[in-house]
């Protein structure tokens, strides 16, 4: 699974330097948000580690009190001791303000158009984007190193772009040295972007000195004006030379080439991301360079150059259309004939795609519900309240005693209950699998284990040592109606006597209707006598009988459930738990594993994981539910309609 890197060059709150916003979900610049309710922690803070520039050989210290805050992910640095002189230097950096932003490094999960909706965190890394535009002149003044320098700001800290900013209220510009070559175009396309990031940078900080002390209200409005103006302006300046870069679609050698007669560069604009290239890709460009070269009479290495201009692009494919080129093949290639083109057919891996995994139940319902965390406790107790007696006031004549009553109280107690998975994989498809296979197999244990949840759930058998009760223990299913001359007759009767239970038991307050979407399917289907059909927008729009309902293929297709979710009461740890080995000793079972060297056990097969240079990766889950009371579920298992 890739790993996906966001920048967020945020001031640290509460003034203090190390504590710094580490997403947050204002839009980037690729025009995407990371929700901050989507965030998965708890891999990340079993090891917490602080990197300089997403580099993993360069640890500058760890995060501390890592947590989401409104529409924030916070954490707080704590640097390594300064035991060299450069983690001294990039001390002296972060308390000076030049070093005040991070970037954040994540798996993605889940994704609604532009937007992360499930994402775990991997790392968190200083990085150079400063809010400061004085920062070079403020590193400066800290006498830090030419290669302490050159690794916050880049090769081109001391050497300058030829690009200054100019005060507020001047036509910006770009100074060229003496006999420079005049910029092209994907390097005016960088400047641009580099004034445009400059611009609001500036407008940030012009926002930041509004306070409450006596500031010209009016003074103030048109600098902020003025900086709008020119942001749109560059922003406008920045889409022109894009769309002419695209107009163009030319490259330049990567070696220079002619930039000034109007060849494009190569090199990558700022804050673009690198191109992904599928390694199959690389066949196709050798494949079409050979055919160009053949055609034009030119070398293949010159063809890539002007097709592919930047070197990570074309050398790659160079070394493929060699290795075509070097086959002495004497019969025509195709997809079967090993040592000449089948091997070519081998090489593609293609994309994972993830199994289509039924609606789950659980976290709808327990969302409708009342919801716990087990933390640091091992026992939860829910107390309720009794339906009988009651101590409702009644009239009492002028005089007469006034009548003492009591209530009585219950209390649901849950523990919790595990479940949990184990499976292998060898140390070589772990260290060689496109996409990585520990990634899929995390993915796979949650989305399996939350079709078994479901599974127990909707069940009808009774709690023990090892599982909570399903919804239906204990519930005395209904009769489906049969008496009613149409089907839509017999729908009707069926939503009377589940809303009549609860009705009786006074226990209305969140009901929630469970069942299969071919039943949904049905109810929309279903039409009265006048030949409308009065429940298909509201079923469609997620109610019935103005309810709402659960949909899930969990559920058997002709059964319904409702239940009022106000009684259910869940508990979970704070998230699946997932431990790695390559110690560990197995009993090869899936269905009735036993402890390894239990007296009178038979565990076969045995494997050493270190022996066999195998992983294991376990989840675990802690979770039980309750209903809080009875006569508050029902439901017909066998609908005619």
């Amino acid at each position: 699974m890739e790993i996906v890197q966001k920048t967020t060059a945020a001031a640290a709150p509460a003034g203090d330097p190390l504590e710094f916003v580490m997403s947050d979900e204002t839009v980037d610049r690729m025009g995407e948000v990371i929700s901050a309710s989507g965030w998965q922690l708890g891999n990340f803070r079993k090891n917490p580690v602080a990197l300089f520039g997403h580099n993993s050989s360069f640890p500058v210290g760890k995060w501390s009190n890592v947590r989401v805050e409104g529409r924030a992910l916070l954490g707080r640095l704590e640097l390594m001791p300064p035991v060299s002189e450069r983690l001294a230097e990039i001390h002296a950096a972060i308390n000076a303000g030049v070093m005040r932003a991070v970037s954040v490094g994540f798996h993605p999960f889940e994704m609604e158009g532009n937007r992360y909706t499930k994402q775990e965190l991997v790392e968190c890394s200083l990085v150079m984007v400063p809010a400061n535009p004085n920062a070079l002149q403020v590193a400066k003044s800290l006498n830090l190193s030419r290669e302490t320098m050159t690794l916050i700001f880049g090769k081109t800290a001391d050497e300058g772009r030829g690009h200054r900013r100019e005060p507020l209220g001047k036509s910006p510009g770009f100074q060229r040295s003496h006999g420079r070559t005049p910029m092209n175009i994907s390097e005016r396309i960088e400047a641009a972007q580099e004034r445009l990031v400059q611009l609001k940078d500036q407008l940030t900080d012009h926002l930041g000195k509004q306070d409450d002390d006596g500031t010209d209200e009016e003074a103030f409005n048109v600098v902020g004006e003025e900086l709008n103006q020119r942001i749109a302006s560059a922003t406008k300046a920045l889409e022109m030379l894009q769309t002419a870069e695209a107009s163009l679609g030319m490259k330049s050698d990567a070696a220079g080439g002619n930039n000034g007669g109007g060849t494009i560069s190569a090199r990558r604009p700022f804050a673009l991301p690198k191109k992904d290239i599928k390694r199959e890709d690389f066949i196709y460009r050798g494949l079409t360079a050979m055919v160009l070269s053949h055609v034009s009479r030119r070398p293949v290495d010159q063809v890539l150059r002007e097709q592919y201009g930047s070197r990570e692009d074309w050398e790659p494919t160079l070394k493929v259309a060699e290795a075509l080129i070097l086959r002495t093949a004497t019969v025509p290639a195709t997809t079967t004939l090993a040592g000449w083109a089948a091997e070519l057919v081998n090489t593609s891996v293609q994309d994972f795609m993830d199994s289509l995994m039924p609606m789950s139940v659980y976290p709808k319902l327990a969302a409708l519900g009342q919801r716990f965390t087990f933390g640091r406790n091992g026992v939860l107790s829910i107390p309720s309240r009794a339906a009988t007696p009651t101590v409702a006031g009644g009239f009492v004549a002028e005089g007469s005693a006034i009548p003492v009553k009591q209530a009585a109280f219950a209390s649901t107690t849950l523990t919790p209950k595990k479940m949990g998975v184990i499976t292998t994989f060898t140390r070589q498809i772990a260290e060689h699998s496109t996409p990585a296979i520990e990634a899929m197999l995390r993915q796979a244990m949650q989305e399996d284990t939350a079709v078994a949840l479901d599974t127990v759930l909707l069940d009808a058998t009774a709690a023990s040592t090892t599982r909570p009760a399903g919804l239906r223990n204990g519930v005395s299913a209904l009769t489906a109606n049969s008496s009613g001359t149409t089907a839509f007759d017999k729908m009707v009767a069926d939503l009377k006597q589940l809303l009549a239970v609860l009705t009786a038991a006074n226990s209305l307050r969140s009901p929630v209707f469970i069942m299969n979407p071919s039943a949904a399917l049905s109810i929309s289907l279903l039409q009265n006598a006048g030949g409308d059909f009065p429940f298909k927008q509201e079923i469609n729009g997620g109610t019935w009988g103005g309810y709402p309902v659960i949909l899930s293929t969990t559920q058997t297709s002709t059964t319904i459930i409702l239940l009022d979710a106000a009684d259910f009461v869940s508990v979970t740890g704070d998230d699946p738990r997932f431990d790695v080995s390559d110690q560990a000793v197995l009993h090869l079972e899936d269905t009735a594993p036993q402890a390894i060297g239990l007296s009178g056990s038979t565990t076969v097969p045995v494997r050493s994981l270190w022996q066999t240079d195998s992983i294991g990766l376990r989840m675990l889950l802690d979770i039980n539910w309750a209903m809080r009371r009875t006569g508050v579920t029902t439901y017909v298992p066998s609908i005619g309609w």
